[in-house]
């Protein structure tokens, strides 16, 4: 044998065939095989290894696996098949046995006096027997597989069968269009018997419909006349009096011997005979009322989850509706507590957006002055797209971009903060203006909704802004070790210089009144300036601390992943890479480098009641005083990076408005009168 040919037989190749098959016989059936089964699973495995290598034995080994798995499936699945099923034969096989010349011998035995008693139906069957062939067929071969255990058969067997299966198919294709040639002679004279006897049959109903119709009027009559005779004798005379058929010769009742006496005057009960509401039969309506429903649908695209998800952003995010449909694990993701139900349309009513920069320019207005403060937003553009693939298409233009849009949005109201902070560019309205924006499913509403996912555009089809809303966190720096001084033995080192949220002897007496959030990476200072409000989450250091520091820090991170958020205080960017060498600048137009760009966060601290210790003075974070020593929580943040921690800008979210229109089932318009 070749190379290819020891391969292909080796117990390694065999056995990976056999084990293939095994798991997906197992899969498919639901069930292990037993041993009986797997028993006759090796030996069709080996069967036909041999077969296809005699057919095919100068094809490749992998090919040849192939062909094995292929042919050995669909013959081992009929072979369970046939063992599940018994081995008596079902009434449609028992029924297919009997011929056609039988089913006419029969028809032909009835008396001819019983054929005008025959209905319709069977005179019909008779006359279809008697037009089939009378000539017996020849016995047609069987071609099912005995329900024995039998080995596979061979290749030669199945060319075999083919052949023959086509032979029979072609004789049978014969005999029929011989036996449609005699019939066509003896139509006409079996449409004859068939039309009698359906005039027989005619005749019959009519006269039995009439003896009915005869018979009711009688009884109708008669009952009109004794109700007429009864009338009157009750007006010619007086009515006897029905309580003597009660009472007998007292005059008066005897409340102890007659059963439920309070219930009333038992002589003046209504007579059963007269019709009851309950007698009364109100036909259903055919069809049944609807009526629609509009609700209201709000979604903040700073629910999604921001934490984890660093795809998604404010201009391109998605929402869930079925609760099945959420990731695993305790994540923060925007999701409806209402499931829609049978919706007939869908409406994008308005987006409200941040006006905030979209792009940076840069530009120069000295030898070594730069300015970056031109805010360039979405009121720069004629128009913003916005796309739910979930809702298909509602727009066609001259791009692909206006061709899968759902909806233009423009202009329609802005508002801003009233500080007079220059970042704060307040929010922009943006609607479909005088144009339909809507997905409607008619006749038949839509079953519900699972998912919903937004992404606004500008008109060229990108996306608004590439640029994320989140923020790594790096390192935390609090004021306690932030000074312009020399480093001594009682005081913070000298860094982070050129700031005026420093170390403050009079203020930081107990703990730090501002940190610094040092990100990973830089960031243009439209992306989080003074006055909005973050949120940070899932902070984490990569040593734990300790001494003071393990009750200070607990109390910090409560106080700093507040669900409230932050508000930013200032910006600046650091240089340097250590602690001693680091050069922080902040405060005005040092607020970000000259290209616009800053890297550090600054928010205030944990305070004391301010009604109790009459100012803003830093509170004790654990119960504990903080100072910049080994063991307390300032030392312990500045020497630390951070192993995660991740911030939101929440002044920078989107917030989209639609209305859903689904169908109700309408009660009132199936009420019965006498419910209401």
């Amino acid at each position: 044998m070749s190379s290819s040919t020891d391969v292909f037989f080796s117990e390694r190749n065999e056995a990976m065939l056999q084990r293939v098959l095994y798991n997906d016989v197992c899969r498919r059936t639901g069930n292990d095989l037993n041993e009986k089964q797997a028993t006759r699973l090796i030996k069709t495995v080996k069967h036909y290894m041999g077969e296809i290598h005699r057919v095919n034995s100068g094809k490749p080994v992998n090919d040849l696996n192939k062909e094995v798995l292929r042919i050995v499936l669909p013959d081992y699945i009929m072979y369970l098949e046939r063992k599940e099923r018994s081995d008596g034969r079902s009434v449609a096989s028992i029924t297919e046995e009997v011929s056609s010349t039988e089913v006419t011998e029969m028809t032909e035995t009835i008396p001819e006096g019983r054929r005008l008693q025959m209905d319709v139906g069977t005179a019909f069957s008779k006359l279809q027997n008697s037009r089939q062939e009378t000539k017996a067929r020849p016995p047609i071969q069987d071609f099912r597989l005995s329900l024995q255990d039998e080995p596979p058969v061979s290749m030669d067997n199945f060319e075999r069968m083919k052949q023959e299966r086509e032979e029979e198919a072609a004789r049978v294709s014969a005999l029929q269009q011989a036996q449609a040639q005699r019939q066509a002679g003896g139509q006409s004279q079996g449409q004859q018997r068939f039309a009698d006897a359906t005039d027989v049959f005619s005749r019959g109903s009519k006269r039995a419909m009439e003896e009915a119709e005869m018979s009711f009027a009688e009884r109708e009559r008669k009952a009109l006349e004794s109700r007429a005779a009864a009338s009157q004798v009750f007006t010619t005379t007086a009515p006897p009096d029905m309580r003597a058929l009660f009472m007998g010769d007292r005059q008066t009742l005897d409340r102890t011997r007659v059963p439920n006496a309070a219930a009333g005057n038992p002589t003046v009960a209504q007579d059963s005979r007269t019709t009851s509401q309950q007698m009364m039969i109100v036909r259903e309506p055919d069809t049944m009322a609807y009526k629609e429903k509009e609700l209201n649908l709000f979604i903040y695209s700073g629910d999604r989850d921001w934490i984890y998800n660093s795809t998604e952003t404010r201009y391109n995010f998605s929402v869930n509706f079925d609760p099945s449909n959420m990731p695993n694990g305790l994540r923060v993701s925007p999701s409806s507590t209402a499931k829609f139900r049978n919706i007939v349309r869908v409406e994008f009513v308005k987006a409200i957006m941040p006006g905030e920069g979209l792009d940076l320019i840069v530009s120069k207005t000295s030898d070594t002055a730069y300015d970056s403060t031109v805010n360039v937003n979405i009121l720069s553009f004629p128009y913003i797209q916005v796309r739910i693939p979930e809702l298909d298409t509602n727009n066609y233009g001259t791009n692909q971009g206006l061709n899968s849009a759902f909806g233009i949005l423009q202009y329609d109201g802005n508002w801003i903060s009233d500080t007079s902070i220059s970042t704060q560019r307040g929010y922009l309205a943006m609607i479909p203006k005088f144009m339909k924006c809507q997905k409607t499913y008619t006749p038949t509403p839509l079953a519900t909704i699972q998912k919903l996912s937004f992404q606004f555009q500008r008109p060229d089809g990108t996306v608004l802004s590439p640029v994320a809303d989140t923020l790594d966190i790096g390192q935390i720096f609090p004021s306690l070790a932030v000074t312009t001084g020399n480093f001594t033995a009682t005081g913070p080192p000298a860094a982070l210089t050129n700031t005026f949220y420093q170390y403050d002897t009079a203020v930081d007496v107990s703990g730090s009144a501002y940190y610094w959030l040092k990100t990973t990476k830089f960031f243009n200072h439209w992306t989080v300036s003074k006055g909005d409000k973050i949120v940070i989450k899932n902070m984490a250091w990569n040593t734990d601390p300790t001494g003071n520091a393990v009750a200070q820090l607990a109390d910090f991170i409560n106080y700093i992943q507040k669900d409230a958020g932050l508000l930013v205080v200032d910006t600046g960017y650091i240089t340097g890479n250590s602690f001693s060498t680091y050069v922080l600048n902040s405060g005005g137009t040092d607020s970000y480098n000259s290209q616009g760009y800053a890297n550090a966060i600054l928010v205030r601290g944990k305070f004391v009641d301010p009604t109790i210790a009459g100012g803003l003075l830093p509170a004790t974070l654990g119960g504990i005083v903080d100072s910049y020593t080994s063991g307390n929580l300032s030392y312990f943040l500045t020497n630390t990076p951070l192993k995660s921690g991740r911030l939101l800008n929440q002044s920078h979210q989107v917030q989209v408005a639609m209305r859903i229109i689904t169908r109700e089932l309408d009660s009132t318009g199936i009420l019965r009168p006498d419910n209401l």
